[in-house]
């Protein structure tokens, strides 16, 4: 199938080369009359303008991309503002891009960041997203993923996300230290390769420990109701839980409001352990006890890889990075 060109869409709209290029570019000294009309037709014939060619004039280009769920979340916007810099101290700048754990998304931005000449791509996936990764390395992408893993293997595709399996034994390690035994997990998203995979671990490594029978994953459906949140804690406390594992930063806050509304004290009624909540834990009363992930080893790593498979042709490897535990008042020991 021929490839839409330039020419192609300034014949459609009855304009000329020049005037149609103008358009795309942003140029001045064009009728509105005449944007609608070129722009018109660009949808029409499916058209994304490609700078891949400029870029090529004047050797490679130096932006690289980046998509994260939600550049509001404090944790995605700390990796994001440490890549910026990092980037910047390299000659390189960034675009950014929020996907709302959306295929579509990732895909439109995927389109935008090619049509710009970008070449690589540092990303968080969400569910099912590997069409829209291999339609990167289409483009002659190299895609490293943040965070996160997707079920599948490729030399232009790396991964750079925490250790889950050595952060959730750290975090029930600490809880059984200091005399909690009862432990159970509350999260909300069971999709998410993350989140899956520390629930699993939890498992696992409860049922090494012989805490078998203690074994629970509450499973939330709605964040936003509080009485949800409410009725777990209420009946876990009711059947004697001790502590509550949380695998998502956010959440430990929403459990901790439920614990001090049902009259419970933390940790004496009931112990909590997070993941990656930033200042919002230690400004808690108490402040919360957590396993983190460092933004900036995160970032760093993602684009050391990203420019090594992009200036090296290196293959894209799996890096497990080291998580650190955090001690806050939540989590004190039973006397």
């Amino acid at each position: 199938m021929k490839k839409t060109t330039i020419k192609d869409i300034a014949k459609e709209a009855g304009v000329s080369v020049g005037l149609a290029s103008m358009v795309f570019n942003g140029k001045p000294g064009v009728s509105q009359k005449n944007i609608e009309k070129v722009m018109a037709v660009m949808k029409k014939m499916n058209y994304t303008p490609n700078k891949a060619a400029a870029v090529l004039r004047s050797g490679v280009k130096k932006t690289i991309g980046v998509i994260t769920p939600d550049l509001a979340n404090h944790y995605f916007s700390d990796i994001s503002r440490h890549i910026e810099n990092i980037a910047y101290e390299n000659g390189y700048t960034v675009l950014f891009g929020s996907s709302d754990e959306r295929r579509d998304k990732i895909s439109s931005l995927i389109d935008t960041f090619n049509a710009d000449g970008i070449k690589g791509i540092l990303l968080t996936p969400c569910e099912d997203c590997e069409g829209d990764i291999m339609k990167a390395i289409r483009y002659g992408m190299k895609v490293v993923l943040m965070n996160r893993c997707l079920k599948m293997e490729n030399e232009n595709v790396g991964t750079v996300m925490l250790d889950n399996e050595k952060a959730i034994r750290t975090a029930i390690d600490h809880l059984i230290e200091n005399g909690y035994s009862r432990i159970e997990m509350i999260t909300n998203n069971e999709k998410l390769s993350t989140l899956n995979s520390r629930m699993d671990f939890y498992k696992k490594i409860m049922e090494e420990k012989g805490l078998g029978k203690y074994i629970r994953i509450n499973l939330l459906k709605d964040i936003e109701k509080e009485e949800e949140v409410d009725e777990i804690v209420r009946l876990a406390y009711k059947r004697g839980t001790e502590a509550f594992l949380i695998p998502r930063g956010y959440l430990a806050l929403y459990v901790c409001k439920s614990i001090k509304k049902l009259g419970l004290r933390i940790p004496e009624d009931i112990a909590i352990i997070g993941c990656d909540g930033g200042q919002s834990y230690r400004i808690m009363t108490p402040t919360v006890s957590e396993i983190r992930q460092s933004p900036r080893e995160t970032a760093e790593e993602s684009f050391t890889m990203l420019m090594n498979m992009m200036k090296g042709d290196a293959p894209g490897e799996r890096l497990l990075l080291e998580p650190s535990l955090v001690i806050g008042d939540s989590t004190k020991k039973i006397i």
